[in-house]
């Protein structure tokens, strides 16, 4: 009987705990249930009705841009010497939400200012872009910046640009070598035809010289380059250089004395072993087309130049005017 009741005892006592269990879940649920049932009631009362937000910022934001787009050589008409022309370009952008009013630009080369003007407007997420060339002499470097404003935004850019003339043989640049016209060059042809012999021809004048006031040296002793080549206002002032060197500026002086570009040019050649040099080729009239090497002077004239010049193989001749191969 004792075993009888402890067992129902314990029969009842499992069902409470079941009971509870089973009230917490389901009170549980009606929880869950009802929350929902009042978040579903919020977001329809706000349906159709956005939330507020902050107005946004209209404001122009200014960019620049500067960069080259291309280049080239050719002589500078007062000077003579070479010329370096260079085609830059530029953009100014608004990247903001707001218009850009009375936009104001500036270019300055050097410090100097090249180009000024203003945009009236520009627009949102629009540019304005144009183009600008620059004179530079050889071997300079200029600082080119660009600077935009408007009342509310600026930037600026700059660029560097270095103009080394090429000291090495170029079909396309070697032309620029011969300098008839340059100041230093028609200084000291007009000093030679003024102190010569009187019986002496100009063109032997000129050639003695170039060959006993120019000293030979190789361009790795004067510039530490393997190839250097000079142009004639700088061997005139180094009273140095090697075979191109005398024979451009043999050449200079004598279109600076007047011959024409079609009877006298600048030679280059190899021998049969490689060997490269540099002489003058002159047409003489009468005597036709003679080589003359600008290194010996006029006591072995047309003689001493034939042996010296003799098993080279022209490769190709040129003066300020024209270039031909050989």
């Amino acid at each position: 009987m004792l075993g009888d009741s402890l067992s129902l005892k314990l029969t009842i006592t499992l069902i409470i705990i079941m009971i509870i269990i089973i009230g917490a879940f389901i009170a549980g649920l009606l929880i869950i249930s009802q929350k929902t049932q009042e978040e579903h009631f919020s977001d329809s009362e706000n349906q159709g009705q956005s939330s507020p937000q902050q107005p946004s910022v209209t404001e122009p934001v200014i960019r620049t841009y500067l960069y080259i787009i291309d280049g080239h050589w050719t002589r500078d008409s007062s000077s003579d010497l070479p010329l370096y022309i260079c085609n830059a370009g530029y953009s100014v952008e608004n990247i903001g939400n707001g218009d850009a009013e009375n936009v104001g630009i500036t270019i300055k080369i050097n410090e100097a200012t090249y180009l000024e003007q203003t945009i009236l407007t520009l627009t949102s997420l629009s540019k304005y872009a144009d183009s600008f060339n620059i004179s530079i002499n050889y071997d300079e470097t200029k600082t080119v910046s660009l600077y935009a404003a408007c009342s509310k935004s600026s930037d600026s850019a700059t660029i560097t640009v270095d103009t080394m003339l090429p000291r090495y043989f170029s079909s396309d640049l070697c032309k620029l070598f011969i300098t008839p016209r340059e100041a230093n060059v028609v200084s000291i042809k007009n000093q030679i035809i003024s102190n010569k012999f009187p019986l002496t021809p100009n063109w032997i004048a000129l050639r003695d010289w170039v060959a006993n006031t120019i000293t030979y040296k190789n361009d790795s002793d004067v510039h530490g380059v393997k190839e250097y080549w000079q142009l004639p206002k700088e061997t005139l002032q180094l009273r140095t250089g090697d075979c191109e060197d005398y024979a451009i500026l043999l050449v200079s002086l004598l279109r600076a004395d007047g011959w024409s570009s079609n009877d006298i040019y600048v030679v280059i050649g190899e021998d049969a072993q490689g060997n490269g040099h540099a002489w003058v080729k002159i047409n003489l009239g009468i005597l036709g087309w003679q080589y003359l090497e600008p290194q010996v002077n006029g006591w072995c004239t047309l003689v001493l130049d034939y042996f010296i010049t003799f098993g080279y193989k022209e490769e190709y001749m040129f003066n300020d005017i024209f270039y031909k191969t050989g």
